[in-house]
């Protein structure tokens, strides 16, 4: 494994990050009418940056809605921005990116969906109401539905069990890949290039798309290469992206040959893996499996790497097997005023209601 000189940081420190990539003007601009039903507005100061829509219909119940942009695409809450290392967190810049938006939008309740639940803008959200709703304390109105944790790693070098959320591969795991990387060895040269690396950019999104395209996202018509709304999306989004060192595209090559790819973006010091692909070909020799570790050991070795977000559902059979860490979520439904606090109740209760007819749906057709 390759080293870090840098002490073992305390897990709770790193889940504490409030970064997101998808905050991004390129990630934005592209989002709007793809990601969003209608316009994307957004508000910012200090390096907070808050995009929204605005609802109002069956969906809400009627009650006027902002949605903080973050969806299957984007799964996270976050909403700091800041590539040029200016700001720093604060509970008064982010009371003032939460007046703004309450104020332009007049919604009665925002929806802040993948919010990350250890990060200390929880507790600001928490004085914010307190002040705004004339409360003794704001927590009380905050409520939450979806609740889940996904894999997360401390890209320490020493962290390795499950309290400093490291690279944990068990024994059984490390001897199955280790078998697997002998035997893909056999049939030719084994090599990892990345965009980091001064992999051509428009290489790496062709073989991308044309490796994710190689397995079952192409019949799910999920993948990039297949699906003209994402395809556009992302023809507009990496290379701009990957340009600005806020995206990199990882391959694993079999004699100059593609058979997997990891596409991950970049904020403050955080790794967010988005997209990953195989050859199905491949698959006796979990290549997905391969690159994520690659991937690992790397954001290990660059000091400018604190931890990687998997962005992935919760039982992830890749990451929440190497990645000891985990990193709590949730969809916040935030009043923005008197009458919001009842409402925001409301909504709750559709939602989960919503979730659990989707879920035994599901059940039925023999999809969960």
């Amino acid at each position: 494994m390759l080293q870090k000189t840098r002490a073992i940081q305390d897990l709770n420190c790193l889940t504490d990050r409030f970064d997101n990539p998808f905050v991004d003007d390129v990630f934005l601009r592209a989002s709007e009418g793809l990601f969003t039903r209608g316009a994307l507005h957004c508000v910012e100061t200090d390096g907070y940056r808050l995009p929204y829509e605005l609802l109002r219909d069956a969906g809400t119940l009627g009650i006027p809605v902002a949605r903080f942009l973050s969806h299957g695409s984007s799964p996270i809450g976050g909403a700091f921005w800041n590539p040029e290392g200016r700001h720093e967190r604060q509970e008064t810049a982010f009371h003032t990116a939460l007046d703004q938006l309450a104020d332009a939008a007049r919604a009665d309740v925002l929806l802040w969906p993948y919010f990350p639940l250890q990060a200390r803008e929880l507790g600001w959200i928490d004085s914010w109401l307190s002040k705004r709703l004339g409360l003794t304390s704001g927590r009380s109105q905050i409520v939450m539905a979806r609740q889940h944790s996904r894999a997360f790693l401390n890209c320490s070098s020493g962290a390795v069990g499950e309290e400093e959320g490291g690279l944990h591969v068990s024994r059984n795991k490390r001897k199955t890949t280790q078998r697997q990387w002998r035997r893909l060895a056999d049939l030719g040269e084994v090599t990892f290039e990345s965009t980091r690396d001064g992999l051509g950019r428009d290489d790496a999104i062709e073989a991308f798309f044309r490796v994710e395209a190689s397995g079952w996202k192409a019949s799910a018509g999920t993948a990039l290469a297949v699906e003209p709304g994402l395809n556009a999306f992302a023809q507009t989004v990496f290379p701009q992206m990957i340009a600005s060192e806020q995206a990199q595209i990882d391959l694993m090559m079999l004699n100059g040959h593609c058979i997997s790819g990891l596409v991950s973006f970049r904020s403050g010091r955080g790794l967010f893996t988005w997209k990953t692909g195989m050859d199905d070909v491949y698959r006796r020799y979990s290549p997905g499996v391969q690159i994520l570790l690659e991937a690992s050991q790397q954001a290990i070795s660059d000091p400018d790497i604190d931890y990687i977000d998997s962005l992935a559902d919760s039982g992830h059979m890749v990451a929440e097997h190497i990645w000891a860490g985990r990193r709590s979520l949730a969809l916040l439904f935030i009043p923005l005023s008197t009458f919001g606090m009842v409402a925001s109740h409301g909504l709750r209760g559709a939602y989960v209601a919503r979730d659990s007819a989707r879920y035994w749906a599901k059940r039925a057709l023999g999809r969960v």
